[in-house]
C-alpha cells in the first residue's frame, strides 16, 4: 500500500499483547552470540528489516544460524540458533550493503577491526547522509586503518587489517592499555560498538566520554547483553569505559519486547482512557489505570524467561504520561535518555492543555531521518504550533477537532522512517483523516504493527444484552461476511437490508435505481430499517449508504450497539473490483472510482453514530478477534 488511513477510535481500549522483540537487544544479542564460541539460543527475537539485515551480514561471515524451536514458546518466539566464532571471522574480502540500518553499521564498523582482510561497509542513500566520524576517529585512535570511500564522515567506508595486525594496532603495541576518547554528544552507538569490540582486543580499552554521555540507557542495555555473553564492563559513571580482553560465552538468551514500541499502545490508552499490557515487557512504571490486569499477573514463572527486571530505558514511558494528566500550564520534559519513545509523546501531547517543551532530543536529527524537522512539518499539517531547535521541540497551545475542520484528509509524510509512521498513528487514533505514507516502513522494527493496530479497535469487549448489533460501514468493509460470522456465534437470527429491501421491492438494487432512482430505493431501505429496528436480539448488516438517514440511524441505535467497520478506501477499491463491481454507481463516475469521494462524504456519519469501530484492512484479524469480542 502506498497510503493508509487510520480511522478515530470511539470506544476505550482493553489491550494486551506479545511486542515485538526489541531491536536494540536482538542485534546486539546476534552480534555477541556470533562472537562466542559455541551455539547460543536466542528467544523473542525480533525479526525485521533492520535484523534480517544483520543476520544476513553474519551468515556472510560464514556464522551459522538456524531456527530453533527446543525452548520457544508462543509468548516468545522466534527462536533463532547462532554458532558462534570465538572471535575469529572468516578471512578475506568483504562488502555488507546494510541498507539503513544504523545498528548493523556501526556495531559491524567496530567489530570488524579484528577480521583479518579488508571489508567494505556501504547502506542506502539516507545511511550515506548520516554520520560516523566519531566512530571512526575513536577507532583509529586504536590504530585501526579506516577509510572513506566518498564523504568523509560518512559511509561507505573501508576496514582494513593485516595478518599481523599490520597498521591496526601498531601505534598500541608498546602501551599497557589502549585509550579511545570521543564526544558523547552524538550517538550512544559508537560507544556500544566500541564496548563490544573492547574485549577482542589484545589489550585492555578505556573509553573516556568528552562532555555528557546522551543515550545513557543504551549504554545501560549494551552492557546488559554482554554480561549475559560473560563479558564485563566497568562504568565509571558514564565517564569512562573500561573493557579488559575477554571471551564471549555462548549461552540461551530471552529478548525482551521492544519497550520504544510499547509506547503507541501506552499513547493510545491514554488517550482513550484504556488499558495496556505487554506479555514480554515489564513495565512497573505505568499507571494502575493504565495497565491491563493480565499485565499485573505477570508472575516469576513468565518473567524468569526474561530478565527480571527490563534492561531498556523507554519502559519509563508510561511514568512521563502519568505526570501530564492535570497539566494546564507549562512544562519542560527532558527525554535525553529515550528519544525514540519522544517522538511518541511528540504526537500525544497536542491532545494535552498546555505548553509542553521536550530537550535532549539533539540524537533525533541523524536518525533514519531529521526526526525533529519531520515531526515540526508533519505536525503542522494538523494545525499544531511546534517549534524546534537543535535539540528540542516546543508545541503550543492545544489542538481541537476543530483543527481540521474542512481539511477532510491529511497525507501525513513518514519519509521511510518506521517511527514517524507508528507515531501518526496514534493521531489518527484521534483525528480523522490521517493518511499514512508509505505504511510497509514498520517493517524495519515492527512488521506487524498494523494487524496489532486492528487487534487493538477489537480489544473492548461488546456486551449487547437483548439488543441487536447493527454493522454500518462502506460497501465490502466486510459487514455481510463477518455479520453472518457472529450471528452463527451468538446464535441469532441474521439480517442483511440491502436483501431484505430487494425483497419488498422483488427487484434487485440495480433494478430498483434502473426502473425507479436511488430516492426510490433510500425510501424502501427506511421502511426496512424500521421494520427490523422495531426487533431485537439480531444481528443486521446495513447497506453503505444507511447512515445518510438521520432517521434510518436513529431507529436502527434506539435498540442496537452499532459498530461501524472501516476499511482503507483503497483496499475498498480493490475489493470492489474483484468481488462486487455489479451494483449501480451513485455518481455516474463508475463504482470503484468514486469510492473515495463517497468515503469523504459519510466518513464523519459513520464515525458519529458509532459506538465502537473496527478496522477491517488487511482482512486477516477480525475473523480471528469475534469469539473474545463477544465471549
Amino acid at each position: 500500500m502506498k497510503f493508509r488511513e487510520v480511522i478515530p477510535l470511539k470506544q476505550s481500549l482493553d489491550f494486551f499483547l506479545t511486542l515485538p522483540g526489541s531491536k536494540s537487544i536482538t542485534n546486539r544479542a546476534f552480534l555477541c552470540a556470533a562472537l562466542a564460541k559455541g551455539k547460543s539460543g536466542l528467544y523473542g527475537a525480533l525479526e525485521s528489516d533492520d535484523t534480517v539485515v544483520m543476520l544476513k551480514a553474519l551468515r556472510q561471515l560464514k556464522i551459522k544460524s538456524y531456527t530453533s524451536t527446543v525452548l520457544s514458546t508462543g509468548e516468545l518466539r522466534n527462536g533463532i540458533g547462532i554458532e558462534g566464532c570465538g572471535g575469529r571471522f572468516e578471512k578475506g574480502d568483504f562488502m555488507f550493503d546494510l541498507h539503513n540500518a544504523g545498528t548493523a553499521t556501526r556495531f559491524l564498523t567496530a567489530v570488524m577491526a579484528i577480521r583479518e582482510g579488508t571489508t567494505t561497509i556501504t547502506g542506502d542513500r539516507r545511511m550515506q547522509e548520516r554520520p560516523i566520524k566519531d566512530l571512526v576517529e575513536g577507532l583509529r585512535q586504536i590504530g585501526v586503518q579506516v577509510e572513506y570511500l566518498n564523504k568523509t564522515g560518512y559511509p561507505p567506508l573501508k576496514i582494513i587489517r593485516t595478518k599481523d595486525y599490520g597498521p591496526a594496532y601498531r601505534t598500541g603495541r608498546l602501551r599497557t592499555k589502549l585509550a579511545v576518547q570521543m564526544k558523547g554528544d552524538k550517538s550512544s552507538q559508537y560507544f556500544s560498538a566500541l564496548l563490544m569490540l573492547g574485549p577482542l582486543l589484545p589489550k585492555p580499552l578505556k573509553i573516556e566520554v568528552i562532555g555528557e554521555l546522551v543515550s545513557k540507557p543504551y549504554i545501560d542495555t549494551t552492557i546488559e547483553v554482554m554480561k549475559a555473553f560473560g563479558v564485563k564492563v566497568k562504568n565509571n559513571n558514564y565517564r569512562s569505559f573500561e573493557i579488559k580482553p575477554q571471551t564471549y560465552k555462548a549461552c540461551d538468551y530471552w529478548i525482551e519486547g521492544d519497550a520504544s514500541a510499547s509506547s503507541y499502545w501506552i499513547s493510545m490508552a491514554y488517550l482513550h482512557d484504556g488499558k495496556v499490557g505487554f506479555s514480554n515487557l515489564l513495565t512497573p512504571s505505568l499507571s494502575k489505570k493504565l495497565v491491563h490486569k493480565e499485565n499485573l499477573a505477570l508472575n516469576s514463572v513468565k518473567t524468569e524467561k526474561l530478565n527480571k527486571k527490563s534492561i531498556q530505558g523507554d519502559e519509563r514511558y508510561g511514568f512521563i504520561l502519568k505526570n501530564l494528566k492535570n497539566l494546564n500550564s507549562k512544562l519542560e520534559i527532558d527525554m535525553e535518555d529515550m528519544p525514540d519513545v519522544a517522538m511518541t509523546l511528540a504526537c500525544t501531547v497536542p491532545f494535552i492543555k498546555g505548553q509542553i517543551k521536550i530537550t535532549g532530543l539533539s540524537t533525533l536529527r541523524i536518525k533514519e531521518t531529521d526526526r525533529l524537522a519531520a515531526l515540526e512539518k508533519e505536525l503542522g499539517k494538523i494545525g499544531v504550533k511546534v517549534k524546534t531547535t537543535n535539540d528540542t521541540l516546543r508545541t503550543e497551545g492545544w489542538i481541537g477537532q476543530s483543527s481540521l475542520q474542512g481539511k477532510g484528509k491529511v497525507l501525513i509524510n513518514t519519509y521511510n522512517d518506521h517511527r514517524m509512521a507508528m507515531c501518526f498513528a496514534v493521531v489518527g487514533t484521534k483525528i480523522p483523516g490521517i493518511r499514512i505514507e508509505n505504511p510497509g516502513c514498520t517493517d524495519k522494527t515492527y512488521p506487524e504493527f498494523w494487524e496489532d493496530l486492528e487487534r487493538m479497535y477489537l480489544s473492548k469487549p461488546i456486551k449487547l444484552g437483548n439488543k441487536n448489533l447493527v454493522l454500518t460501514g462502506m460497501r465490502c468493509s466486510g459487514k455481510t461476511r463477518h455479520g453472518k460470522k457472529i450471528a452463527k456465534l451468538l446464535k441469532r437470527p441474521f439480517v442483511d437490508l440491502d436483501h431484505e429491501t430487494e425483497k419488498v421491492a422483488g427487484l434487485s438494487i440495480n433494478q430498483i435505481v434502473e426502473q425507479k432512482s436511488w430516492d426510490h430505493f433510500r425510501k424502501l431501505e427506511s421502511r426496512v430499517c424500521q421494520e427490523f429496528a422495531d426487533q431485537s436480539g439480531l444481528v443486521i448488516a446495513t447497506g453503505g449508504g444507511v447512515v445518510m438517514d438521520e432517521e434510518n440511524m436513529k431507529n436502527l441505535k434506539k435498540n442496537g450497539v452499532n459498530v461501524f467497520i472501516f476499511a482503507d478506501p483503497n483496499v475498498l477499491a480493490e475489493r470492489v473490483e474483484k468481488h462486487s463491481n455489479t451494483r449501480p454507481s451513485l455518481t455516474g463516475e463508475g463504482a470503484i472510482s468514486e469510492i473515495h469521494d463517497i468515503w469523504q462524504e459519510r466518513r464523519d456519519l459513520y464515525l458519529r453514530y458509532a459506538d465502537y469501530v473496527w478496522d477491517n484492512t488487511t482482512g486477516k484479524v477480525v475473523g480471528d478477534s469475534l469469539e473474545r469480542v463477544f465471549s
